[in-house]
């Protein structure tokens, strides 16, 4: 099966008017416009996966009802993730160095960088049981460890992007998460040319 466009499998999930699609599209300027990625050659962790990943944090965010400032740290997570990466493997390490850049994009344009946005970037690429507790060991609040686990979810159901049996959806995080399954797992295939 060959991919489709996103555009128009986007509007299977979000109609041109929902005011989600109108914050999403604005997020995914931002992500083309501003930010660059250091694994240039990359074919698993693109541009395309990114946008996915932002669309899905923003989706499984409003299922939970964050308020309308953690969606857009939930998009600045999905836009910054992956910029750093050295390579397609597992690379522990390239959240560190994502947050790093997030931080100093932000300073440089004179704004204050998003603390919980820096730490879940960072943290991303670690087991869950390790940064959890790093977490707790900061004193991190209830709504930042949700942030980080809506997040973490929002990447790991692009997973599907490998195909249908990609995901192990009993390591999803959220309620949101395991609702939205039968709609965004399907999307993923359709995008990236497996059958749903």
């Amino acid at each position: 099966m060959a991919s489709i466009d996103f555009d128009r499998a986007l509007s299977t999930i979000l109609s041109e008017d929902d005011p989600l699609r109108v914050r999403f599209e604005r997020w995914r300027r931002f992500l083309l416009r501003e930010v660059t990625f250091s694994h240039s050659e990359s074919v698993c962790h693109t541009t395309e996966h990114v946008e996915r990943v932002l669309l899905f944090a923003l989706l499984l965010g409003r299922e939970l009802e964050v308020p309308s400032e953690d969606l857009d740290a939930l998009a600045l997570c999905a836009v910054f993730h992956d910029t750093r990466r050295h390579d397609d493997d597992l690379d522990v390490g390239h959240g560190d160095r994502a947050a790093a850049y997030y931080r100093e994009y932000e300073t440089e344009r004179g704004r204050t960088p998003d603390d919980r946005v820096a730490r879940i970037i960072a943290r991303h690429d670690r087991r869950d049981e390790v940064s959890e507790e790093k977490f707790r060991e900061e004193g991190a609040d209830d709504e930042t460890l949700l942030l980080y686990r809506i997040f973490k979810d929002a990447d790991a159901i692009d997973r599907c992007r490998f195909g249908p049996k990609a995901l192990n959806e009993r390591y999803l995080r959220t309620s949101a998460a395991r609702s939205l399954l039968p709609v965004l797992r399907p999307f993923v295939l359709r995008l990236t040319g497996y059958e749903a």
